[in-house]
C-alpha cells in the first residue's frame, strides 16, 4: 500500500491544471445544456455580455457561445487560456484574457449582464470574490455559479473503483476534489449588492470508456499532486476495473446552479 500522504508541489494548486491543459479539455465533463438555457432565460434578449470566471479551456464558455451569448473568459493559467481561445475561435463575439479574476477589469465597472463561474468559485479569494463580482455585473444582471457534483452510486463498477482508492491512496478521491451535495458558495456581504439567491439542480449522466476514465483521473488536482509512480499504479488499477466491467462506466452527476440578481 502506498502512503496516503500527497506530495506537495510548489506550484499554486489552482494552476496545476495547466500542466495537462489538452488532456483536461479532452477528459473533463461538460455541463448539461439545460443550465445554459436557464442562464439565457435570466438575461432574455439582452444576450450579454457575459464574463465567464475561471473559464479554463472553455468547457462552459463554449456552451454559452453556442447559445448565442457573447463575452469574455478570464483565466489565470496561460496554457488553459490558449486552449480556450482555440475552442472559442468559431465565436467572434468571445475573447479570453489571462488574469486573476480578483485583478480583472479595473476600468470595467458594471460592464456585464451575466457573470458565470463553472467549477472555479472555490479557487477565488473568499474575501474579495463577491465584491469583485458585484462591481462587474450591471444592476439587473446576474451572478451564476455552477458545479458538477458526484452522486452516490451503488453500481458494481463504482464499488470496485472505491475499493482501489481505499487500498492504494485513500487520501485521493475517485472524483478528484468533487463532493456530493450542496457546494460551498459563501455569503455575499450587503455591500456586494446581490439579492436573494436560488439553487437549481440538474441531474445528468456521462459515459466513460476505460481510457476516458483514466484520462479524467489525471486532470484532478489531488491526483496531479501524487507521486508519479503512485499515480501510474492507481491509473493501471482503475483501467483494470473499468475493463473488467465491460469497458464503460456510466457516471452519474448532479450539476448544482446558484444564482443571485444584482440589485439596482
Amino acid at each position: 500500500m502506498f502512503s496516503s500522504t500527497l506530495a506537495v508541489v510548489a506550484k499554486d494548486q489552482r494552476l496545476v491544471f495547466g500542466e495537462v491543459a489538452e488532456l483536461y479539455d479532452r477528459a473533463r465533463p461538460s455541463y448539461p445544456f439545460a443550465i445554459v438555457d436557464h442562464l439565457a432565460g435570466l438575461i432574455g434578449e439582452k444576450g450579454g455580455p457575459v464574463l465567464d470566471i475561471g473559464c479554463g479551456t472553455g468547457k462552459a464558455t463554449v456552451l454559452l457561445a453556442s447559445r448565442g451569448l457573447g463575452g469574455v473568459g478570464v483565466e489565470p493559467d496561460p496554457d488553459m487560456a490558449a486552449v480556450a481561445r482555440r475552442n472559442l475561435s468559431p465565436f467572434p463575439r468571445w475573447s479570453v484574457t489571462v488574469a486573476d479574476f480578483e485583478q480583472y477589469g479595473r476600468d470595467q465597472s458594471s460592464a456585464f449582464e451575466l457573470l458565470t463561474c463553472a467549477q472555479a468559485w472555490h479557487w477565488l479569494d473568499p474575501g474579495r470574490r463577491f465584491q469583485q463580482a458585484g462591481r462587474l455585473v450591471r444592476p439587473g444582471g446576474w451572478l451564476a455559479l455552477f458545479w458538477n457534483r458526484t452522486v452516490d452510486d451503488p453500481s458494481p463498477v463504482r464499488r470496485a473503483i472505491d475499493a482501489v482508492y481505499a487500498e492504494l491512496c485513500p487520501a485521493a478521491s475517485p472524483h478528484g476534489l468533487l463532493s456530493a451535495g450542496h457546494p460551498p458558495v459563501g455569503t455575499p456581504s450587503p455591500e456586494a449588492g446581490f439579492g436573494p439567491s436560488a439553487w437549481h439542480v440538474f441531474p445528468w449522466v456521462r459515459r466513460y470508456t476505460t481510457t476516458e476514465w483514466t484520462d479524467l483521473a489525471q486532470t484532478h488536482s489531488d491526483h496531479r499532486r501524487l507521486d508519479p509512480r503512485q499515480r501510474q499504479v492507481l491509473l493501471d488499477r482503475l483501467g483494470d476495473v473499468i475493463d473488467s466491467h465491460g469497458g464503460v462506466y456510466d457516471n452519474p452527476f448532479q450539476c448544482w446552479l446558484w444564482t443571485a440578481p444584482r440589485l439596482a
